[in-house]
């Protein structure tokens, strides 16, 4: 008797999750996590959560010069008081936002990194294509704004730098995590990484403008082809021959 044939197995998508509650805990912002299991914490950390989600998307939608106490209580529908005695002053609240923004932006991107198979990852590169769908999330919106707002307003810049480069300075300490395959080349894989932030900032700061979906996907392609390039050598980092002129801040 001629037993019928099997197909073949489909190839199994093989996952590398990273367990990334250390990179969680460093960001996250005070009270969003209940302090105890008991009915008020938790009152509260969903009180502050929905507050902070509110403002977020106010800043995204609306702008930081017109995210007002008024607004952010509407949009989050609770009372102005409450919210006021949770804090005082909208400095207060618009500093606890960024705080959440910086926090929502690591937790969307590691989530969507470790979505990825190895071979989307490695093969795909589609780490790239992750990271661009972050660019429109109110998460990134509202970071995008506060970055903005921070270069005219002193009061802000003086507490959204030292949050940026926190952020700047965990993502380079564990992009190695998440893509193993460039731990022979640290400089190569930084400059690689600043290289697509700055692309796709350009990407979500003209899209508007540019309004072609088929370019800008045509662009993105182009940034993910030049870091497989980069991470394969057969595209190499040139040292400027000249000295940098230096920030004026």
């Amino acid at each position: 008797m001629t037993l019928p044939s099997r197909s073949p197995a489909p190839p199994r998508r093989t996952k590398r999750v990273i367990d990334a509650k250390s990179v969680f805990d460093e960001l996250e912002p005070e009270g969003i996590a209940p302090a105890d299991e008991s009915w008020q914490e938790r009152k509260r950390s969903e009180f502050r959560i929905a507050v902070l989600e509110a403002a977020m998307t106010c800043l995204a939608e609306s702008g930081y010069a017109k995210t007002t106490t008024e607004l952010i209580a509407a949009k989050a529908r609770v009372s102005r008081g409450t919210m006021l005695h949770r804090f005082p002053t909208r400095q207060a609240l618009i500093e606890a936002a960024m705080e959440y923004a910086f926090f929502k932006r690591m937790q969307n991107l590691v989530t969507a990194l470790n979505a990825l198979t190895e071979d989307e990852r490695v093969q795909q590169n589609l780490g790239i294509v992750r990271s661009w769908e972050q660019y429109s999330s109110s998460s990134y919106r509202a970071y995008l704004e506060l970055h903005i707002a921070s270069k005219s307003d002193e009061e802000l810049r003086k507490v959204f730098i030292p949050r940026a480069k926190l952020y700047d300075r965990i993502w380079r300490r564990e992009i190695f995590r998440f893509f193993p395959e460039w731990s022979k080349d640290k400089e190569t894989l930084d400059r690689c990484s600043e290289f697509v932030r700055a692309a796709l900032e350009g990407l979500a700061l003209n899209s508007d403008v540019w309004d072609d979906p088929e370019h800008l996907q045509t662009v993105i392609q182009l940034v993910a082809d030049t870091a497989i390039a980069l991470r394969d050598k057969s595209l190499k980092l040139r040292k400027p021959k000249t000295k940098p002129a230096k920030s004026r801040g």
